[in-house]
């Protein structure tokens, strides 16, 4: 059965990692749903890992990093469906300068 944890474990650490990744190399926008999927499945796996190992300062960091990723799934998808208010402006696209009006 402890095979099982670490597999846990490491698939959590894989998950966490390849979303920055994704996310640092540009292949995935740090806002999108799948993001902040893929860090909330990390969290979950990590927090369970981190309660077997009765690590309690983990369990706290990824509860903590599951709740901001639950935060930016509800961001993205009423976005995504228009109901974010108008004073959010998105981040301009790298390398492009954002248009002032006035």
């Amino acid at each position: 059965m402890l095979i099982v944890w670490e597999v846990v474990g490491w698939g959590g650490a894989v998950l966490l990692v390849s979303a920055y990744a994704l996310v640092a190399t540009h292949r995935l926008n740090a806002r999108s749903k799948t993001y902040h999927l893929m860090n909330l499945g990390a969290a979950v796996l990590l927090t369970v890992y981190s309660i077997v190992k009765v690590a309690w300062a983990q369990v706290a960091l990824n509860a903590f990093w599951g709740a901001v990723a639950i935060i930016g799934i509800i961001l993205a998808v009423t976005s995504a469906k228009g109901l974010t208010s108008a004073a959010v402006e998105p981040d301009p696209e790298p390398g492009v300068e954002p248009v002032r009006e006035g």
